[in-house]
């Protein structure tokens, strides 16, 4: 069964006449009618009664036809769903999001996608940099938005997004906490959280070039990959830890937070954009947009933050 026989069946159960129905098909009359005779035969039913002037449908006939009508609706509808998805109005997106970037950034890029494409289904997963790179080569990812630096990114696109400083992160009985800004210099001797260097080596190095810049080797006794992890142990008072500013939870006060500086001026990390090098969807576009409309309005409000001027690599 084709679904031109599909059509054509309906057509002439419309139009209960093979000259009439051939003319709405913009064919002749005697394919149609040849068309039909194959498709009794693969259905081993009679679909019509011939008659003098025209033909009749049977009760096969009868029967058949809401489930012809229903297949010609779902068809245009699989078209209209694919035509949509190639518009970006409908359709799945994958995106990889570092966790530092869930509480502020996130809320903002999703109300603004959504308000744009109601109907695109986003799948959001937070990971590390390096996971996501991975994720977006293979295709289970879309678009990443990752900590720079970051090497090795083979065949990736890398939009710079911002600059923002690290701050500390302090336990809430810490005899700082009611510091705004703290030097980095001042606590050579407090014991850190660190990041896992496997699956974080570029907040590994930053964290270990910041403290040589302030004149000391960090004490490090525990070492985390997300930022809820880090917040727990800085709580439970093993150590104190250093973190991009995005990572405040607004309202949360199971951790003190304080800006950082050293050498007088604040330590920077990056945030990018990662795409497949030369790959374009309109879904994927009116994301970008939505991030990079959503970075702005951070950048208007947050002071710890500033504009990705510097290359991301």
């Amino acid at each position: 069964m084709e679904l031109r026989q599909i059509r054509q069946f309906v057509a002439l159960a419309d139009t209960l006449n093979f000259h009439r129905a051939a003319k709405r098909l913009n064919m002749s009359q005697p394919p149609l009618s040849i068309s039909m005779q194959k498709l009794e035969q693969e259905l081993e039913v009679r679909l019509f009664d011939r008659l003098t002037r025209g033909v009749a449908l049977t009760d096969a006939g009868l029967a058949a036809l809401p489930h012809a009508r229903k297949i010609l609706r779902d068809v245009e509808l699989m078209r209209d769903a694919a035509s949509a998805t190639v518009n970006g109005m409908r359709g799945r997106l994958g995106v990889g999001f570092v966790g530092s970037a869930v509480h502020g950034l996130l809320p903002k890029v999703v109300s603004l996608f959504r308000a744009e494409r109601p109907l695109v289904e986003l799948r959001l997963r937070e990971d590390t940099s390096l996971a996501i790179l991975k994720d977006l080569e293979s295709g289970e990812l879309d678009i990443g938005v990752l900590r720079t630096p970051v090497y090795n990114i083979g065949e990736m696109d890398l939009e710079p997004l911002y600059r923002e400083e690290m701050i500390v992160v302090l336990p809430p009985d810490h005899p700082l906490r009611d510091r705004k800004t703290i030097r980095l210099e001042e606590i050579p001797d407090e014991t850190f959280i660190g990041y896992d260097r496997s699956r974080l080596p570029s907040y590994h190095a930053l964290t270990l070039a910041a403290c040589e810049a302030a004149g000391f080797q960090p004490r490090i006794v525990e070492e985390a990959a997300y930022v809820q992890t880090m917040i727990a142990l800085v709580e439970s008072g093993i150590g104190i830890a250093l973190a991009p500013a995005t990572s405040r939870i607004p309202g949360a006060n199971r951790v003190s937070y304080a800006r950082l500086t050293v050498q007088k001026a604040p330590i920077l990390i990056g945030l990018a954009l990662a795409t497949r090098k030369g790959e374009t969807r309109p879904a994927q576009e009116a994301f970008k947009a939505a991030l990079r409309e959503a970075v702005a309005r951070m950048i208007k409000e947050d002071p710890t933050m500033s504009p990705a001027i510097l290359p991301a690599r």
